[in-house]
């Protein structure tokens, strides 16, 4: 699969020391990791691994489990990511999956533990950073259940600015998010 794609990261990831700061123009070796929001079986087998753009690093996304164990597993979409979580009791290798994801940089998971499992695929691919995106939608204060304060973003309110180089530290007072815009190299 080639072209450009939208990539999240967290500033938390940078913070931990897993990478430093990512800057515009540069190239970049990490794996992708991905959180369904839903993902389910495909029964058709005519479609093709793909990832739709939908949002700020969501696709709509069909692919195939190439991997599985108790703990990870991971699906080629035309570009593999893993989840570092108990597969769900349907996912086995070679079924076929679709529904929604966010596609994120892995943030050690990969690099540090799943790469030397064995039957680990290699998911490190090289990525050129065309353009960094921080997130500036608003925050909006909740309170649970427990009397807990909560933040969480106004989807109503979805917006993002242009950045040459994360800052993980201080942009959004060191809760930022971004969306790279790369191309696979």
């Amino acid at each position: 699969m080639t072209g450009s794609f939208a990539i999240g990261l967290s500033a938390w990831i940078i913070q931990d020391g897993n990478y430093g700061e990512f800057e515009a123009g540069r190239e970049y070796r990490f794996a992708l990791e991905f959180y369904p929001h839903d993902l389910s079986l495909d029964p058709s087998t005519a479609q093709a691994p793909h990832l739709d753009p939908v949002g700020n690093a969501i696709y709509d996304a069909r692919g195939v489990v190439v991997f599985c164990s108790e703990s990870a597993w991971v699906v080629d979409f035309g570009i593999p990511a893993y989840q570092d979580s108990k597969p769900p009791s349907w996912a086995s290798v070679n079924a076929r999956v679709k529904g929604r994801v966010y596609v994120g940089v892995d943030p050690f998971f990969y690099f540090e533990n799943l790469k030397s499992v064995r039957g680990m695929p290699d998911l490190f691919r090289q990525w050129l950073i065309q353009r960094i995106f921080l997130e500036t939608t608003p925050w909006i204060e909740s309170v649970d259940s427990r009397g807990r304060k909560l933040l969480s973003r106004d989807v109503t309110r979805e917006s993002f600015k242009e950045v040459p180089v994360t800052d993980g530290w201080n942009h959004d007072n060191g809760h930022g998010h971004y969306v790279f815009q790369c191309e696979l190299r």
